[in-house]
């Protein structure tokens, strides 16, 4: 707390610079008094903008966003692999982390998506029991995440819900290879990518972060609000892997706010 009388002083300093030279004239001392008597006047630091975040859809703003246009493969190899958080862990082999995943792959170049004009190439997708982001008040037994980084390093992830229903061949396929922790990678052949997505790309849309450590901010979300659907069998492979889950706990939205789809600009 300063002391009533530097506080005017500190005024004074400040009331004098600005009409002699319009506070761009400023002593050293002076800058160093405006900076403490401004303080109280700062700006707040930044909210964080972390992910998961719970999606109401009455809370959302209706946009004319741009239309996401995906190139994914539809005869590619994936090569399945388990992303590990206990490597010096001696009985890692064995445990479940909730922030590991089996990964799926994909050969540099072979997928990519373009929205507003940028493209961002799909480099893995990877899956969530049950659902990081949630729907109101519902969870979904599973939710995919497909990975892209445009030239710049920036990151786009189109998250996608997963329901109990019709089988997804795909899907079926490739969890025929769920790579166990610490087991080797596992190519797999002939996988048709585009049928992992639903039919409509309705979405939406907000930023904020990796849900794994580093938790890095500045990433671009895309939500389809269309599920796809898997069958109980297929979910039940994913859950019985991850027993306990590997989802990261909803954040606060803070100042955000989530865009969903009016239609494409």
């Amino acid at each position: 707390m300063l002391h009533t009388d530097v506080g005017l002083n500190r005024r004074a300093l400040l009331q004098g610079a600005a009409a002699i030279a319009g506070l761009t004239a400023l002593s050293s001392s002076a800058a160093a008094s405006s900076t403490s008597a401004l303080a109280p006047h700062a700006a707040p630091p930044p909210q964080p903008h972390q992910s998961p975040i719970r999606i109401t859809p009455g809370d959302t703003e209706p946009a004319h966003l741009p239309s996401i246009h995906v190139h994914y493969p539809h005869d590619t190899t994936v090569t399945m692999t388990y992303v590990r958080e206990d490597a010096d862990d001696p009985d890692g082999c064995t445990v479940r982390g909730h922030e590991e995943a089996v990964r799926a792959e994909v050969p540099p170049g072979a997928g990519s998506l373009t929205v507003g004009g940028v493209t961002y190439g799909l480099a893995q997708f990877h899956w969530h029991t049950p659902s990081e982001h949630r729907l109101a008040a519902r969870d979904y037994p599973i939710e995919m995440h497909f990975v892209h980084q445009d030239d710049t390093g920036h990151t786009l992830v189109v998250g996608v819900w997963v329901r109990p229903g019709r089988t997804n061949r795909t899907l079926g396929r490739l969890y025929d290879h769920l790579v166990s922790e610490c087991a080797a990678a596992d190519p797999v052949g002939h996988i048709d990518v585009g049928a992992l997505l639903p039919r409509k790309h309705a979405s939406y849309r907000y930023e904020g972060s990796l849900t794994t450590a580093p938790y890095t901010e500045g990433v671009q979300w895309v939500m389809l609000t269309e599920p796809i659907t898997a069958s109980p069998r297929q979910i039940e492979r994913l859950r019985t892997m991850f027993p306990t889950g590997n989802r990261r706990d909803v954040q606060d939205i803070t100042d955000r706010t989530v865009l969903s789809d009016r239609g494409p600009f």
